[in-house]
């Protein structure tokens, strides 16, 4: 039988799921360093500030932005600026920041996205509790 795209993510049926009690090597160097759980939960948490240009005004970019970020589970805002721009400001697990980084590029169907400047922000600078949309 041929393999699909999706086989890459399925687990064979002869591997048991990962208990949840193991550690990850991480979880494990930073219980032995003596770091509290506070502050390594800061350091795998980063916060962006984004600029989009090119279409992604009135293609529906900052509906489809905060949709995305809900679904990633991130905090921030997405607002349109008055030079036709789409300013992000995200919050959350580095790696789903990181996957919203990647979303930005391409946007929603309509938009035509030509560049993303993207800067790092003070982890946990943001004081959203959802992802919203502005203006």
């Amino acid at each position: 039988m041929p393999r699909s795209f999706f086989d890459v993510f399925r687990r064979p049926a002869n591997q048991p799921a990962a208990d949840a009690t193991d550690k990850s090597a991480a979880d494990r160097a930073a219980a032995h360093s003596g770091d509290d759980s506070a502050s390594a939960d800061t350091e795998r948490r980063r916060t962006i500030h984004a600029i989009v240009s090119g279409r992604v005004q009135g293609v529906g970019f900052r509906w489809s932005c905060m949709e995305e970020g809900e679904r990633l589970g991130l905090v921030g805002e997405v607002r349109n600026l008055d030079d036709g721009d789409v300013e992000v400001f995200a919050q959350g697990p580095a790696d789903d920041v990181a996957r919203m980084i990647a979303w930005l590029y391409h946007g929603p169907r309509w938009a035509n996205v030509a560049s993303v400047h993207v800067t790092d922000l003070r982890p946990g600078s943001l004081r959203h509790r959802a992802f919203v949309m502005g203006n």
